[in-house]
């Protein structure tokens, strides 16, 4: 049986002139499923690339913490074998020191006598024995300052990257390319916006110093935080700020209360992650991508 067909008349009523439009069912269909199941599969195809980029990243994050436990423990058992060798240094330096009449006593001594009996006070006697443990020991200390440069630089980066949502709420702008709400034109969106209540609190996604709170332009009420290591986070459109330029936060800290500040069409904080000045998708350092719970 043939695809059923639909015909459409439409009259102009000052002209008198007709139009008639044909359609068939089965194509619209065909091309109104094509419509519907090519946005579904670029959505999908995104996601499972986010999705391998968090694995690589949690997998990144697993060999640091084992990496950090490795250095710690390295670090305890220099600091004992320091304590150790310096101890052991102490105890032969006072060994050696022999009051002036049993030197001369000695002294006194046959020669094979002495050869035999003085050996050990004769390396045991300040020089370069001593200079290769004292040595030795420097090299010790100086492997454990680096271990623990080491440890502190990975911790500050820990400490550093933005892995929480900024606030409770619901995703409802992704990063990259999308619709623009205001001009209907494609747009690069280059953060990700959560809608929540108003006067939600906005939390501090990472450790860092406030570097702007201020009013700016389509962002409306705007806090930017450098986080070192090249980071830095922002947050939009917010109804009120709880911090002030040069202040210092740690993650989880309220720094802000969700609004519509700016160019906005509803409540929500939009959340910007740069790298080196330039913006990422913020979904690729967050702890749990699928929750935007920020507690």
């Amino acid at each position: 049986m043939g695809s059923k067909r639909y015909a459409f008349v439409i009259a102009d009523c000052a002209t008198g002139a007709v139009r008639r439009f044909t359609l068939a069912v089965r194509p619209a269909a065909a091309v109104l499923a094509l419509l519907v199941l090519l946005p579904a599969g670029w959505v999908l195809h995104g996601r499972s690339e986010v999705d391998s980029q968090i694995g690589s990243l949690r997998l990144q994050n697993a060999r640091l913490e084992v990496e950090n436990s490795a250095y710690r423990a390295a670090g305890e058992q220099l600091t004992r074998d320091l304590v150790s060798l310096q101890a052991a240094i102490d105890d032969l330096a006072s060994r050696t020191g022999l009051n002036d009449t049993l030197e001369g006593t000695i002294e006194r001594l046959p020669a094979s006598v002495a050869a035999t009996a003085l050996p050990a006070p004769a390396i045991l006697a300040p020089g370069p024995a001593f200079e290769r443990l004292d040595d030795l020991l420097g090299t010790l200390g100086n492997e454990l300052q680096e271990v623990r440069r080491g440890v502190a630089f990975r911790e500050a980066l820990a400490h550093a990257t933005p892995t929480m949502w900024p606030a409770d709420g619901w995703l409802s702008g992704s990063y990259g390319y999308r619709i623009d709400p205001f001009t209907g034109e494609r747009d690069f969106h280059s953060g990700v916006d959560i809608s929540t209540r108003p006067g939600q609190p906005v939390y501090a996604a990472a450790t860092g110093r406030i570097t702007s709170a201020e009013r700016s332009g389509a962002y409306g009420n705007l806090i930017q935080i450098d986080h070192g290591f090249d980071l830095t986070t922002r947050y939009g459109h917010l109804s009120a700020f709880a911090v002030a330029p040069g202040a210092t936060v740690e993650r989880g800290d309220i720094i802000g209360y969700a609004g519509a500040t700016g160019r906005a069409t509803g409540h929500h904080v939009h959340y910007e992650v740069l790298v080196d000045g330039r913006t990422i998708n913020p979904a690729r350092l967050l702890s749990d991508r699928g929750s935007t719970t920020a507690n």
